[in-house]
């Protein structure tokens, strides 16, 4: 249950989210920034192709708007459709199994609740509102990435370099689809308590 009484949002401080966070960055970003460190050349290994791969116009043209989408997604986009309103739809995509895994997902929460029984990611409805606002900040982060990881793995399949294209388009899946079809079931889910409690469209 959601309490009314205004209480500020107090982010989880244990260290579990450390390993969630290290295999994401260690097992997709790591090898995304190594990627390009290969096409730029100078640090690509012996055993690697010669040449000159360096992106196109278009590729960087694309990369620009890749990172641009941080800026330009419009508000409205982050709204709940009503085909996602009763999470349905991400539970059947495995959205519940990916939550157990995630940093502040159902492992790491019980390993708080542990320490602290009375441990809520949300107490309050102000609570509520400051952690929606933190999934769409979430999802536009995790927007950009993909859009990243995208271009960077049709420049890897350009290249002839497959192996590099599908390494960084599996990666996307776990690390940038996953978490924003996460963001966008959670979102669904306190929208459909709120209305449960308040009995009004929240």
């Amino acid at each position: 249950m959601i309490r009314s009484e205004p209480q500020r949002y107090e982010p989880p401080t244990h260290g579990l989210n450390i390993i969630p966070f290290a295999f994401m960055a260690g097992g997709w970003l790591a090898p995304l920034i190594m990627f390009w460190l290969y096409v730029w050349g100078p640090l690509r290994p012996f055993d690697y192709p010669a040449g000159d791969l360096m992106p196109g116009v278009f590729v960087l043209f694309a990369m620009a708007i890749s990172v641009a989408l941080w800026w330009i997604i419009p508000r409205g986009y982050f709204r709940v459709s009503e085909f996602e309103q009763t999470g349905r739809v991400y539970e059947l995509l495995g959205v519940l199994v990916f939550r157990k895994l995630v940093p502040d997902g159902d492992f790491a929460n019980r390993w708080e609740r542990r320490k602290d029984p009375n441990y809520r990611m949300i107490r309050s409805r102000k609570s509520a509102a400051d952690f929606i606002k933190r999934t769409e900040q979430s999802e536009r982060g995790h927007i950009v990435l993909l859009a990243i990881g995208a271009v960077s793995a049709a420049h890897a399949w350009s290249i002839g370099w497959h192996g590099w294209a599908l390494y960084l388009s599996a990666g996307n899946i776990v690390v940038n689809v996953y978490p924003i079809l996460l963001q966008r079931y959670t979102r669904s889910r306190i929208y459909r308590i709120l209305r449960r409690e308040s009995g009004i469209a929240a």
